[in-house]
């Protein structure tokens, strides 16, 4: 019985090693299968991973593939391997190129005899800091920015060697057309879709300007004047603002103005007003002419001038035309212009 009781249980530990054996078995084939399946998906994951890697930095401003970028400028070239996040600069078109671009730096100049940024800015300059002003930037000022880049021009060459000591600086042509000079801030900001929607939107707007100004002027002729304590200065083609009025909207020229040369304009007196021989005046002044304007508004060689007794002469802010030379100051000014001259009789 003890026996028979024995060979049962042997039998029965045959039986349960055996059936663990086959268990064991079947988890051993469960795991090949799984691992195997596991290794491909692996595999699959890798390449999802690879997929999503390559197109993050589509996604993100500092590795969108836009970088690193290499910008040209008057001190050599310059390297950016990501998009700058403070920046600091020296010139107000600067300031106003990437607003128009929907950029804001951190720090700017501001226009000489000015306590702020230009009025026409709004409230878009909220939170910057002054920088000092674009004849005299203020070093302490600058340094305490911790810009990552400072952009400004040759205009500042003296200021250049102590600028370019706080951080990476980029020095651009004071006379450089605007929209090459929107295209590197283009480059620098990431933002080339939206600097060419800028240049698309203000070349058919000049255009279609252009045309009508025509229409309404035929032959007649356009000048733009400046009165300063040494003198009347006359602006030519040559001048920034004479390429708006005489370029880009296609007011003609008398014959005086044509004659001006390569430096943008000429002083003359006020007794030889009348050689301009206008149809039109465009006159420029702000408050530090604005002596210098009421003297010649008051002058008789002025008053006597045909275009002056046709109510066909236009006061204009002199720092609006001059002193801002990006795209948003740029199409205040055709829009000024246009409004002067084709609602006038």
């Amino acid at each position: 019985m003890l026996k028979g009781t024995n060979k049962q249980a042997a039998g029965s530990r045959g039986y349960a090693v055996y059936r663990s054996r086959g268990l064991m078995g079947l988890m051993l084939a469960l795991i090949l299968i799984l691992t195997a399946c596991g290794s491909g998906t692996g595999t699959n994951n890798s390449k999802s991973a690879a997929a999503e890697t390559t197109e993050t930095p589509a996604k993100t401003e500092t590795n969108s593939g836009a970088y690193p970028v290499t910008i040209k400028h008057m001190k050599g070239e310059l390297v950016l391997k990501e998009k700058p996040k403070t920046i600091a600069v020296l010139d107000v078109k600067f300031l106003d190129q990437m607003l128009a671009v929907g950029e804001k730096p951190a720090g700017s100049v501001i226009a000489g005899g000015n306590t702020d940024y230009p009025e026409y800015l709004g409230d878009r300059t909220s939170g910057m800091q002054v920088l000092g002003t674009r004849d005299e930037p203020n070093l302490e000022a600058i340094t305490a920015l911790k810009p990552d880049l400072i952009i400004m021009t040759d205009f500042q060459e003296e200021q250049y060697e102590n600028i370019s000591k706080i951080a990476p600086t980029l020095v651009l042509d004071f006379y450089e057309d605007w929209r090459d000079t929107l295209s590197t801030i283009a480059k620098i900001t990431d933002k080339q879709s939206e600097a060419d929607q800028v240049v698309s939107a203000y070349e058919e707007k000049v255009a279609g300007l252009k045309a009508k100004l025509s229409e309404k002027l035929g032959d007649e002729t356009v000048a733009i004047i400046r009165p300063r304590k040494e003198g009347i200065r006359v602006h030519g083609i040559e001048h920034r603002i004479g390429q708006i009025l005489y370029q880009d909207l296609g007011l003609k020229m008398p014959e005086m103005v044509k004659g001006i040369g390569e430096d943008g304009s000429v002083e003359i007196s006020m007794e030889t007003l009348p050689d301009i021989g206008a149809d039109r005046y465009f006159v420029l002044s702000d408050e530090l002419f604005a002596a210098e304007a009421e003297t010649l508004a008051k002058n008789p060689v002025w008053k006597s001038l045909p275009a002056v007794k046709e109510n066909h002469a236009y006061d204009v802010n002199a720092t609006l035309w001059i002193a801002y030379y990006g795209p948003l100051a740029i199409n205040l000014i055709v829009d000024q212009a246009s409004e002067a001259l084709l609602g006038s009789n």
